[in-house]
């Protein structure tokens, strides 16, 4: 890719968000029911609420399904107000149940998160999420990187946001007082510093913060960094290829009947997946109420059992991404497509299916640094090491290509940060690519400790 492709426009953004990082054990889905769906169609969120599309009632909103966690990102004021109230009665019960498997504690993060919208035209906008995510990790700033079917999402400490506007003015991105955002100046592959070695220019932000460790001094430092994290903890790529996903969302033209079609098949969908078979054996409940200290929780009952399997609508996987501004983001099942597919835009056909590779990071810090660009280059490298002038980033909002060199097809991904789970989104054609390169990843560690 030449240098004057890489000079599409992008625009960055910071929305103005304190947000918390909930995890919830897969196990625990059914008894925090309630409170996600008064996340997503409650009307009391504050006294405009009721006067906004459900669609778009939050400035940010995650909630995610996967084999490992329900996660939920959220802002404070409502994790606070709808989640810790069951949280604190589930972990009460968990800490006082003396039998049966430990099924393990529902987590509200101490950390404030505020998130970066990335938006950009033609190729670049893919590639400028890439190229952001080395310079934020190389500073020691823990990411969490989320692609959607129109943007795509970065989110960062709040605490951190000075730090976080140095490396985009030194990465070519200069604050725009008009637009209210970073918009791209300069190529990726420009030097650092702005012309002349100059500083970057006064930030509306904060000052900067000092990372809590020092910091990778290269890419190909980060990159091992992060395999050796994941090879200390016995973190492996975990696959079910079963599950075929597709990228969708709604559509930019409002229209208050399909909004209403989503949310009734959605509920649908939320309530099959919370069916009698996934209530922990650990906790004793036998009744769909949870009270404790006063506090009385109800989750809605879940439907009867489908007499057939094709019937079953259920979700293994799913994730639901809200803003202010954007469409709703589905990410699904493709089994779900004639569930909820008929309200949604997206690429349905088997051909465009997407498969998740999903690392388990429950053992490692929540604050852990560099994942997200460790395994991008690992991706980009394939199962090879290349020098870095042949390998270059394409792509657009959705996917983003990693060309590997000039003969090789480019690997498409994308990115799912959950609160304590990554998982890279690629085609089914391209899996085995994807799991040979990351496996190769682990190998070399493995070797360089050995040798």
């Amino acid at each position: 890719m030449t240098d004057s492709m890489n000079l599409i426009s992008a625009q960055i953004s910071f929305l103005e968000a304190h947000l918390a990082l909930i995890h919830i054990p897969i196990e625990l889905y059914a008894l925090t029911l309630q409170p996600i769906l008064r996340l997503l169609f409650g009307e009391d969120h504050d006294e405009d609420a009721a006067k906004i599309s459900w669609t778009n009632r939050h400035d940010f909103l995650n909630i995610s399904i996967t084999a490992i966690e329900c996660s939920i990102i959220c802002s404070r004021y409502l994790a606070d107000r709808f989640v810790r109230p069951i949280a604190d009665v589930l972990n009460n019960v968990h800490a006082g149940n003396k039998k049966g498997k430990s099924t393990g504690e529902i987590q509200i993060g101490n950390e404030d998160y505020t998130v970066i919208q990335v938006d950009g035209q033609g190729l670049d906008a893919g590639q400028r999420v890439l190229e952001l995510t080395s310079p934020l990790a190389m500073a020691g700033i823990s990411i969490f990187f989320i692609t959607t079917y129109f943007s795509d999402y970065i989110l960062v400490p709040f605490r951190a946001r000075g730090t976080v506007t140095t490396a985009l003015q030194q990465r070519g991105f200069v604050f725009s007082k008009t637009a209210d955002a970073f918009v791209s100046q300069l190529s990726p592959s420009s030097p650092t510093l702005l012309q002349g070695g100059a500083r970057p220019p006064a930030s509306p932000f904060f000052d900067r913060s000092a990372p809590p460790t020092p910091p990778a001094k290269d890419i190909p430092e980060l990159q091992v960094r992060t395999f050796r994290k994941l090879q200390r903890n016995n973190i492996r790529p975990l696959v079910d290829r079963k599950i075929r996903l597709a990228n969708c969302a709604g559509s930019r033209e409002y229209s208050k009947a399909s909004d209403e079609r989503l949310k009734d098949d959605l509920l649908q969908v939320l309530l099959a997946t919370a069916a009698p078979t996934t209530t922990p054996s650990s906790i004793s409940v036998t009744a769909t109420t949870i009270s404790a200290a006063g506090l009385s929780l109800s989750t809605p009952p879940p439907p009867p059992p489908a007499s057939g399997a094709d019937l079953d609508f259920g979700a293994k996987f799913l994730s639901l991404t809200i803003t202010s501004d954007e469409p709703i983001s589905v990410l699904l099942e493709h089994r779900l497509l004639d569930r909820l597919g008929g309200s949604l835009l997206g690429a349905k056909s088997a051909e465009d299916a997407l498969i998740p590779i999903t690392l388990d990071l429950r053992d490692l810090p929540l604050d852990a640094t560099g994942i997200v660009c460790g395994v991008a280059g690992r991706l980009a490298q394939g199962s090879t090491d290349l020098p870095d002038g042949q390998v270059t980033l394409s792509g657009s909002g959705t996917t983003t290509a990693i060309e590997i060199g000039p003969r090789d097809e480019p690997v498409e991904i994308g990115f799912l940060s959950t609160a304590r789970a990554g998982t890279v989104i690629v085609r089914a054609s391209q899996l085995e690519e994807a799991l040979e390169a990351l496996e190769y990843g682990m190998m070399r560690v493995v070797e360089e400790e050995s040798a």
